[in-house]
């Protein structure tokens, strides 16, 4: 099959130069009732002509991710996403076709299940603006089991589409060792039917998809192999350190009390861990 970009997004490729991943990451769950708007544009080409409608779905999503930050904890300067993947499970959409007057519509539809959307093998990774990593031209792979039923075609078969896709997400520290992941933003992307599997007179299907994420987010529990007050990692709580609790201050970035707020108290704990 098959699969090409609808939107082609120019952004220069991300150097992040010396930035070390892996001094704290987070294991993210989608949030229980997490929604998908699945918003599909089906175009078929026939020997007589050619035909389009759209309808959308919303969907169930399930999923999960896992990041490695830098540094040890907020503000963040970089992520690392190894792993990110949503289900969103089954949907059907119709679509009336080659619309004629007195002999009405061709209707069509369209049954995708299994529908997971993840990240391909080796991850992607992206600096920070503010709060917001911007993945541009990231791999991802779509797999889903399809169904196509009515007056024009019938047919069931799966398949699985690699492609380059845009993505974007917010990264923003809870209470405690929290983290939510929201505002997320996946790139429209379009794919074809294997045309041996058309019937006779339809020459081509295809299908952009757009894929809202607007209504999911993940939780995730930040995780750090630095010991506390030692938030750049280097074995010892001293100056460095105390440059990233200041600039933590006020945030849930530097807690060390549980509070969920960077101030005095932190500070006071700070000073007592001073030292290698």
């Amino acid at each position: 099959m098959k699969s090409s970009l609808v939107t082609a997004l120019i952004t220069p490729s991300l150097l992040l130069g010396s930035v070390a991943f892996g001094q704290s990451s987070a294991e993210f769950e989608v949030v229980e009732g997490s929604t998908a708007v699945l918003t599909l544009t089906l175009t078929i080409d026939t020997s007589i002509g050619s035909s389009s409608d759209v309808d959308s779905t919303v969907q169930q999503v399930s999923g999960f991710a896992a990041a490695n930050f830098d540094p040890a904890v907020p503000p963040f300067l970089a992520v690392e996403l190894p792993e990110l993947e949503f289900n969103l499970g089954e949907g059907t959409v119709s679509y009336d076709l080659f619309c004629l007057p007195i002999f009405g519509c061709q209707t069509l539809d369209i049954t995708v299940s299994n529908f997971i959307i993840r990240l391909d093998e080796g991850g992607v990774a992206a600096p920070f603006k503010g709060n917001t990593a911007f993945f541009p031209d990231s791999p991802f792979v779509s797999s889903f089991d399809y169904s196509v039923s009515g007056d024009l075609v019938n047919i069931e078969g799966s398949n699985v589409v690699p492609d380059f896709y845009s993505f974007g997400a917010d990264v923003f520290p809870l209470k405690g060792d929290e983290l939510l992941m929201d505002n997320l933003l996946l790139q429209t992307f379009s794919f074809e039917l294997d045309p041996l599997d058309l019937p006779v007179g339809v020459n081509n299907v295809t299908i952009e998809a757009q894929v809202d994420l607007s209504k999911t987010a993940l939780v995730g529990t930040l995780e750090s192999a630095c010991s506390p007050g030692d938030f750049n990692c280097d074995g010892c709580v001293d100056g460095g350190d105390l440059g990233v609790l200041l600039a933590a201050w006020g945030t849930a970035g530097g807690d060390l009390s549980g509070d969920g707020s960077t101030d005095g108290a932190d500070l006071g704990i700070f000073l007592s861990l001073w030292g290698c």
